[in-house]
This record gives structure tokens, C-alpha cells and sequence, in this order.
């Protein structure tokens, strides 16, 4: 079991990088099917703690003190009793004040959380029988309302989503905010993902990801009141759940997800009866053997492992659970929530694609040792991006100015990889405020390369400059710093030193080169402007009369060929050092 929580991006990064390994080398293969609960979305729409006492409230406010036989007053009643209250508790109840002033309220609520189901099946004579879901938590509002705005789990689920690691997410969440954010980056998004609610959505053309929300969707119920019927909530449905037949097709599905694939959970307790029958059916296919040398069928994005998450591993790993079950526990407990492990994923995600198209790249040729030092070099640049994603001080900072300071963190590395990746593989920039997002590669790397039109050699060209970028940034050389979208003119990143700044600009060829020449962002006459060229210097031309690998006295941008470089230098050392002379450092 973890021992101490883990709470920033670098810590969850060290875990992946060593206990964890197996599971991230996995991960992004594309082996994990994300199943997401409430969690990743509780500082967008109220907890269940707020929804009950809400439901409460509203019952207590509605009570006709001069009925007894009042329907809300037995509708309060009702849910109190599933408090478990005794006689005295029960005494010191004042149903005059509001729910919020009750002596009890913490008590009453840290029960009924358990008992959330059976709270909302709690009837109202004369009322619908979703009427505490739809109306009192005004789930159209609540849940389904254009103004809720994605969080950073929300945002991270989409990059990964983009990049071809997640293909299939499940979840019990009735917000949007995961469509929400693939829309805002990818606004073709109806071509990218299939979200199935009901079971005529399974007629929708294949997409390569697959969205099964199958507690039902806000957003649609909102818009369609044939979705209505689909929010599952009330003990009443999810105890029949698993045995109704307009439920039968997302039940296989998620059975069979479930029996092919290794899950990751976010956010998710795994607490409602509906889970356990497709966990159950799913081990009952096929059991999951228990082994140290693969990796973990399951994993839970949580600090420790709770009552739910062991009953969900005991019935996944069967047989195998008992004689290995401390063992078991331990791979399956990352030991960190959502926020922190979506960011770590997502910065571990790009890096290990780069450094696999790097080390293809270079292994039959250089040394072992110089390959590991590249690749090493890129891990220190991803972990000096992972240190930013706290305020240096976080205990000056409240939850809520630490939440916005990742999001605020999460939408500029967005810019940034755009701006980075459009004008590498274009030569043309990215508008400021175009936060959309064009992934290194729309699988995961291993697959990437089958694709005869991705250009791997480029791109691990590119990784071999980000390296050099992270081995400046690490020795002390320089500090390494977004590009102003607002001022073109100052690179994709900039290089700081105590003297300057050098524009950086990455581009993969010749003709992305020329277009970037032709535009108005590059100064070609700035001496402190790099241009970083993945493949081959261009021939000779009349605005640039010869091949330029470092500096010629003249005042003008310096350029650095990365595989012209490689080609005459024998260790990443001498590499780096080429790339210092081209920068003029």
C-alpha cells in the first residue's frame, strides 16, 4: 500500500518512471480503458454531500406545518431514516432552521452518502418518480448547463484522447466536460469520438474513441427529452440495471471492455451494484491471473485503496486474489488522485513518444550510452514542465487558486504544444486564443510507425533538439520558456540567459523552412533567432547562399540541422556542443 500520498506531477512521475513502469509502458501502448466517476469532476458540479443537502432542504422548506399528513414531511422522514439515527439524534432535529444550521448536518450527511441511491428513490405522492433527481437537482442545470467549463482532468482525458492512448472511456458522470474539451481542441470532434448513451447510439458510425456514458448524459436529457429515462441514479434502477433489456447492449459493452482490456478508474468509488455485476460477468469470461511481471490488470487513481476498489479486485483477479492480495493491492494503488495523475500521464505520454521515435532513430547507429543521455536529457526537460504545475509556495495558495493555477498551467501547455508542433510540421504559426491541439501522433508511438506518411524520422529529430533544449535547461546553460503566441517574433521557446533571449524555432524540413522564411514572424536577421531544422540543411539558394551549421560573422538568424549535425559528430556531448555554437552561447 502507498505510504504517503502522492499530491504534485513530479511525485506521480517518479512512480511511473520506477514501481509503476509496467503500467505506464502499457498505458501508452493504449491498453487501458479509462472508467471515470464523479471525482474528476467534483470542482465543477457539486458533490454528493451538496446534492443531499439540497434534497433535504428542499424537503424541509416545502412542509405545510399544519398537515400532518404533509407529503414532503413524510418524504423527509423517509430519507432521515436512512440516517440511522436514534431516538435522542432524532430529538434534536429543529426542522424550522435550515439543514445547513442542524447540530447533526455532518452527521446526517457522512451517512447518507453511502445510502445516496435509496435517498433519491424516496418518493414524493403526486410527483414524477424521477422528480428528486430531475427537478430538485435540476440535473438539466446542474449537470447539462453550456456554462460549466472543463477542469484540467477534463482537458488532460481529451489530449490523451488525441493522442491515441485512450481509445474507450466509460463513465457514470452526467456532465459533458469530457466531450466539452475534445470539442474545444478538436472542433471536428464529431469524427473523433462516439458518445453512446442509449442503445440506438451503438448505430452511430465507428469513431476511433468510444464514450459510454451509461448512467446516462445531462447534456442530452437537456437537449432530447428521450433522455431523460437513461439517468440512472435511484436505487430502483440500478438494482435492476443489469437484468433490463434496454440495457443489455451497454452492459455487454462494458463486459467486454472490461474482459479485454486493463482498466484505469478515476474518480470512481466502484460502489453501485450495477459495477459489480459487470465486473463479475466480465471475470467470470475470463479471470484475470494474478502476475508480478505483467502489467496490473487494474489500477485506481486513488491515495489508498478503499473497501469498494478491494472487492472490485478480489472479484477481477478471483482464485489468484487471496494467496496474493497485499501484492495485488500494491500494483493497483497508484496512491494519487485524478488531477495529478492525468497531468503526470500526459507529460509522460508525449515524452516516451519522442524518445521512441528518438531512440529508433539513432540506436543502430550511436552508442547505448549516448542514446540513454539523450533520452535522459528529454525526461529532465518533461520533469523541469512537471515543476510548474504547482506555485512554488502551494501552501500560501488556497484549493480553489491552486485548481486555476493548473488549469491556467494545462491550456498554456496546450498553446504551447500547438504553436510548437503547427509551426514544425507547417512552417506557419499558430493564431493567439487558437486553443486547438494537433497530437504528435493520433496512436500510440509503436503503432505510429506502420503509418508510412508519418514522418518518425522528423519527429525523432525533433526529440534529439528538445533533448539538447532540457540539456542546456538542466546544466545551467540557459532557461527554457514558452514562445509569446502575441509576439511571433519570439519563437516557438525562447532560451534565457543573463545576457538574452534567443527565439527558438523548430521546423522539420526544407519546404516547412521556406514557408516559415516567407512569413513575417521569422527576423532572419536577428543574430540571437535560432532555427533548429530536423532533416538536412536546404541546398544553396540566393537568400541563403551556402549551408549554415553554426555562426559566419554575418548578422543573421543561426541555424542548426540536426541530422546534418549528427551525421559528423560522434557522442551527444559533441552534439551539444555543436548546438551551443549554432545558438551562440
Amino acid at each position: 500500500m502507498t505510504a504517503e500520498p502522492l499530491r504534485t506531477v513530479p511525485a506521480v512521475l517518479g512512480k511511473l518512471d520506477t514501481t509503476f513502469s509496467q503500467f505506464a509502458e502499457a498505458f501508452e501502448d493504449g491498453q487501458y480503458v479509462l472508467w471515470l466517476g464523479s471525482g474528476i469532476s467534483r470542482e465543477r458540479v457539486p458533490n454528493v454531500y451538496e446534492l443531499l443537502g439540497r434534497v433535504i432542504e428542499f424537503l424541509r422548506v416545502n412542509i405545510n406545518p399544519d398537515d400532518e399528513t404533509c407529503h414532503y414531511r413524510s418524504a423527509l422522514d423517509n430519507v432521515l431514516s436512512l440516517a440511522s439515527m436514534t431516538s435522542s439524534e432524532v430529538a434534536t432535529v429543529d426542522r424550522t432552521v435550515p439543514f445547513k444550521d442542524w447540530v447533526l448536518n455532518e452527521r446526517i450527511l457522512g451517512v447518507l452518502v453511502g445510502q445516496y441511491s435509496k435517498v433519491l428513490d424516496v418518493r414524493i405522492e403526486g410527483k414524477a418518480r424521477d422528480f428528486l433527481v430531475w427537478n430538485v437537482l435540476d440535473v438539466p442545470e446542474t449537470y447539462g448547463s453550456p456554462d460549466i467549463e472543463p477542469d484540467v482532468e477534463h482537458y488532460c482525458i481529451a489530449l490523451l484522447m488525441l493522442e491515441g492512448l485512450v481509445d474507450s472511456a466509460v463513465t457514470a458522470n452526467w456532465d459533458g466536460l469530457v466531450e466539452k474539451a475534445l470539442g474545444r481542441l478538436m472542433p471536428e470532434f464529431n469524427a473523433l469520438a462516439r458518445v453512446i448513451v442509449k442503445p440506438e447510439d451503438f448505430l452511430l458510425p465507428k469513431r476511433p474513441v468510444e464514450f459510454l456514458k451509461f448512467h446516462g448524459c445531462a447534456v442530452r436529457a437537456r437537449d432530447d427529452v428521450d433522455y431523460r429515462s437513461s439517468l440512472i441514479a435511484r436505487m430502483s434502477q440500478i438494482s435492476v440495471w443489469a437484468a433490463q433489456k434496454e440495457h443489455r447492449l451497454i452492459r455487454k459493452r462494458l463486459e467486454s471492455l472490461y474482459t479485454e482490456r486493463h482498466t484505469l478508474m478515476l474518480g470512481l468509488s466502484a460502489q453501485d451494484a450495477n459495477l459489480h455485476y459487470v465486473f463479475g460477468a466480465a471475470a467470470e469470461d475470463l479471470s484475470r491471473p494474478w502476475t508480478a511481471e505483467a502489467p496490473p490488470s487494474i489500477v485506481f487513481s486513488e491515495e489508498q485503496l478503499l473497501a469498494h476498489h478491494s472487492h472490485v479486485l478480489e472479484i477481477t483477479y478471483a482464485a489468484d486474489y487471496e494467496e496474493h492480495a497485499n501484492a495485488i493491492s500494491n500494483s493497483s494503488v497508484l496512491g494519487s488522485y485524478g488531477k495529478p495523475t492525468l497531468l503526470a500521464l500526459v507529460l509522460s505520454s508525449q515524452t516516451r513518444k519522442l524518445s521512441f521515435f528518438l531512440e529508433r532513430l539513432l540506436e543502430p547507429k550511436w552508442a547505448q550510452a549516448d542514446v540513454e543521455r539523450l533520452i535522459e536529457d528529454l525526461v529532465g526537460l518533461r520533469d523541469y514542465a512537471a515543476n510548474r504545475t504547482m506555485p512554488s509556495d502551494p501552501e500560501k495558495f488556497s484549493r480553489a487558486e491552486i485548481s486555476q493555477f493548473q488549469l491556467d498551467y494545462v491550456e498554456r501547455l496546450i498553446d504551447v504544444a500547438h504553436h510548437v508542433l503547427k509551426v514544425f510540421r507547417s512552417g506557419r504559426l499558430s493564431s493567439a486564443g487558437e486553443r486547438r491541439y494537433e497530437p504528435l501522433s493520433d496512436r500510440p508511438a509503436a503503432q505510429t510507425i506502420y503509418n508510412p506518411d508519418f514522418p518518425a524520422k522528423e519527429f525523432g529529430l525533433l526529440g534529439v533538439a528538445l533533448s539538447l533544449v532540457g540539456r542546456g535547461q538542466s546544466s545551467g546553460d540557459w532557461s527554457a520558456a514558452p514562445g509569446d503566441m502575441k509576439r511571433p517574433q519570439d519563437g516557438v521557446l525562447r532560451l534565457v540567459t543573463d545576457q538574452r533571449e534567443t527565439p527558438l524555432f523548430f521546423v522539420k524540413d526544407a519546404g516547412t523552412l521556406t514557408e516559415l522564411e516567407l512569413g513575417e514572424a521569422l527576423d532572419d536577421r536577428n543574430e540571437h533567432t535560432l532555427i533548429v531544422i530536423a532533416s538536412e540543411e536546404p541546398p544553396a539558394s540566393t537568400r541563403s547562399p551556402r549551408p549554415r551549421y553554426g555562426r559566419d560573422g554575418k548578422t543573421q538568424a543561426g541555424r542548426f540541422s540536426v541530422a546534418s549535425t549528427i551525421a559528423v559528430t560522434a557522442s551527444a556531448d559533441e552534439l551539444f556542443e555543436a548546438f551551443k555554437l549554432a545558438g551562440g552561447f
